[in-house]
């Protein structure tokens, strides 16, 4: 069998699609109201892969969504919308193959920007998002 033909940038655009609630932009800060969350998204171009000993049916997306805001809690809601989004894809198609239940990753500890007025809180989110044919 060969390798599955896939298009990262539908699983982008179910991704996109998914986050509502929430300013989002993908690699640029989107249009937000002062002191408001949003998210800025982050893909790698995806990778093929084994998901069984027969054949490469597997396809993988990491993506890292960094969560802004003007508090703590601020940045939490961000990244409850993101976690929302994610979870929401498990089962879904999409581009003719299902989304398996995406696996979380490294998540840094929030941390604040003091060199910015009023100082910003950001806490990275990532995310891999598996497929199957």
């Amino acid at each position: 069998m060969t390798a599955p033909v896939v298009d990262a940038g539908l699983l982008v655009a179910a991704i996109k699609t998914a986050m509502t609630g929430i300013a989002y932009g993908e690699a640029a800060k989107p249009t937000v109201t002062a002191g408001s969350p949003y998210v800025v998204a982050w893909f790698d171009s995806g990778t093929v892969g084994d998901r069984s000993l027969r054949s490469r049916d597997g396809f993988s997306l990491v993506a890292t969504f960094q969560c802004y805001g003007s508090s703590p809690e601020s940045v939490r809601i961000a990244v409850r919308k993101v976690r929302a989004a994610v979870f929401s894809l498990f089962g879904t198609t999409v581009g003719g193959r299902t989304v398996l239940m995406p696996e979380s990753l490294a998540s840094p500890p929030m941390q604040r920007d003091d060199d910015v007025q009023p100082p910003l809180w950001w806490q990275a989110d990532e995310w891999r998002f598996r497929t199957t044919a």
